[in-house]
């Protein structure tokens, strides 16, 4: 069935497909009770255990829909190396850490004089480990 789809097509769905794949399986681990707590957030998933079942069949035939229409239109899997996933999520983090610098803040109101004392050493301090992670990966 490769006649079906020229290169760019296949790409096109490929990457649509395997996002889709993605966000199932995370929403089914959610589903499961899956649970992620850090400092600064917790997420749950409050849902009555009937929803969660229909909502682990749906997904699961979702799943289904997925590969059958891969096996027919012959799309492999790919082999992603976390590390470039992490590199690109802590490269955008440093980007982001150095948008809140005290300086940068002004772009939102004025500033507190005593603000960059408190803030932006550890956000450097931040901005620098992301970056030293991200090389290592």
């Amino acid at each position: 069935m490769n006649a079906l789809l020229n290169g760019s097509q296949k790409f096109s769905v490929f990457i649509t497909l395997r996002t889709l794949e993605e966000r199932l399986r995370q929403a089914d681990a959610w589903l499961q009770g899956e649970e992620e707590h850090g400092r600064l957030y917790h997420r749950t998933l409050t849902l009555p255990p009937e929803q969660r079942e229909q909502a682990r069949q749906r997904i699961a035939e979702a799943l289904q829909v997925i590969d059958d229409l891969a096996s027919r239109l012959d799309l492999e899997a790919s082999y992603d190396d976390a590390g470039g996933h992490i590199r690109a999520g802590l490269s955008e983090s440093w980007a982001n850490l150095c948008d809140i610098r005290s300086k940068k803040l002004r772009r939102y109101g004025e500033v507190h004089p005593a603000l960059s004392a408190v803030l932006d050493e550890p956000v450097e301090q931040l901005a620098q480990l992301a970056l030293a992670i991200a090389a290592l990966m």
